[in-house]
């Protein structure tokens, strides 16, 4: 009888797998064969690559416009049409202006930030926090960066006379640490100095890939929201929820109350709550603040890290686009009398070119998310892409692919100069487009 029963139970489990990863051949939509349980993530399952390599891999295993994959029981769309890809984020947002990523306002407010956010809270959260990021913001922003900025001069400076060997991206990690625990979150954090530091012993712990619960916490904000509502896990570990909520809660009190004034974003955020109690509007909550605050903490800090380490490991492979930059700085340095103003770097033109080249090679986000939110027609075909549906864009095969960017594996910052123009614009997009692109651009 128990075996009877266990045979049953397995040929149920057996049907349903079926069931689901036969979802893209019952809709008629070419896809990539999945294998059960991983669906199209066997690779990442098994640790060998990461979910961007993973995605990058699926890209070059099909040459159609829209292929349907697993990730793992989720069936999702990849989208291959750079041009297709832009027209989803841009003139088709009404159909498309979800992330489809967890987000659990109630029961997990620390997932309900600005990227994860849905439809007309999304919205609202936007409006409010757009003057925050304005160009005269970073002004104020510029001598913070100064600041920790001389201290990883005289750090360098100490470790070139010495000859030593470093690891550059450990350094501008802990450098650019130091300046979000300053900007974000209105302390001085020794990072730099001390690699043990509590502010950066939080973010390793984050991001801990030989940590199951992470690896899980990740699954499920990204590929199965499903899973984190299911289970009840939530999307931050409680250590890293509570340092987050404490810290924030206890500077937004010292500035309401007057204790201390700093031109930060914290400042910007008491600004705000303020401005909306006397109005009547609808303020930012505590949790509301923290969750936002997490993200800049959480997403900004890695992918300027990434910025700064590939732009420095490209330049060290190119001798001549190094000296070109080198040459840049130095007239910029001679020309203002060594000052460093907005402006002043605002004018680097070759170290614009620079930055973007290296955002093409390694975006800062590798995969970008959208879900349907109104049956959609695929323009010049009979697809209908259903409501609910995931859509995948795969920026990373995309912008290695020759057809948009000639010579991809070429670090070749002149591409992206208008005078010698060799890119297809509508496919360079590393912070995301429309509306709901990064709003950290």
């Amino acid at each position: 009888m128990i075996l009877y029963t266990i045979g049953l139970i397995v040929a149920f489990v057996f049907l349903a797998l079926k069931y689901v990863y036969s979802y893209w051949d019952r809709q008629g939509l070419p896809n990539l064969r999945p294998e059960i349980p991983y669906g199209n993530l066997r690779i990442l399952a098994q640790k060998k690559e990461s979910f961007n390599v993973a995605i990058n891999d699926l890209y070059d295993r099909s040459s159609e416009r829209l292929v349907g994959v697993y990730l793992f029981f989720r069936p999702a769309i990849l989208v291959r049409d750079a041009h297709l890809a832009k027209r989803i984020m841009v003139n088709d947002f009404q159909h498309f202006h979800d992330r489809g990523v967890y987000c659990n306002e109630h029961s997990d407010p620390m997932s309900a930030n600005l990227f994860a956010l849905p439809g007309q809270r999304w919205k609202n959260l936007r409006a409010k926090l757009t003057p925050t990021f304005t160009s005269g913001q970073l002004r104020h922003m510029l001598p913070t960066f100064l600041a920790v900025g001389s201290k990883l001069e005289q750090y360098l400076e100490r470790l070139a006379n010495e000859k030593q060997i470093v690891d550059m991206r450990d350094i501008v990690s802990r450098y650019v640490l130091d300046v979000v625990a300053s900007v974000f979150f209105g302390f001085e954090a020794n990072c730099l100095h001390d690699p043990d530091d509590a502010f950066r012993v939080a973010l390793r712990d984050l991001n801990n890939p030989d940590s199951f619960m992470n690896n899980i916490r990740t699954a499920g904000v990204f590929m199965c929201p499903g899973l984190l509502k299911f289970t009840g896990i939530n999307s931050l570990s409680p250590p890293m929820k509570k340092f987050t909520t404490e810290v924030i809660s206890s500077h937004l009190h010292q500035r309401e109350t007057g204790q201390v004034m700093r031109k930060d974003f914290i400042q910007m955020l008491t600004d705000l709550r303020r401005k909306a109690g006397s109005s009547g509007e609808e303020t930012l909550t505590d949790a509301q603040c923290a969750a936002n605050v997490f993200l800049f903490y959480g997403a900004g800090a890695d992918t300027s890290t990434g910025a700064i380490t590939f732009t420095l490991h490209e330049l060290t492979h190119n001798a001549e686009a190094m000296a070109k930059l080198q040459r840049e700085v130095d007239e910029m340095m001679e020309r203002h009398h060594g000052e460093i103003t907005y402006d002043n770097i605002n004018g680097m033109k070759y170290l614009d070119l620079c930055v973007k080249e290296t955002l093409r090679i390694y975006p800062a986000l590798a995969v970008l998310n959208r879900e349907c939110t109104i049956d959609y027609k695929v323009p010049d075909s009979d697809t209908v892409i259903r409501k609910g549906t995931q859509m995948i864009i795969p920026l990373l095969g995309i912008s290695m692919n020759e057809k948009y960017f000639p010579e991809p594996e070429l670090y070749s910052p002149e591409r992206f100069d208008e005078a010698t123009k060799n890119y297809d614009a509508d496919a360079y997009y590393p912070f995301g487009a429309g509306p709901r692109n990064c709003i950290g651009k």
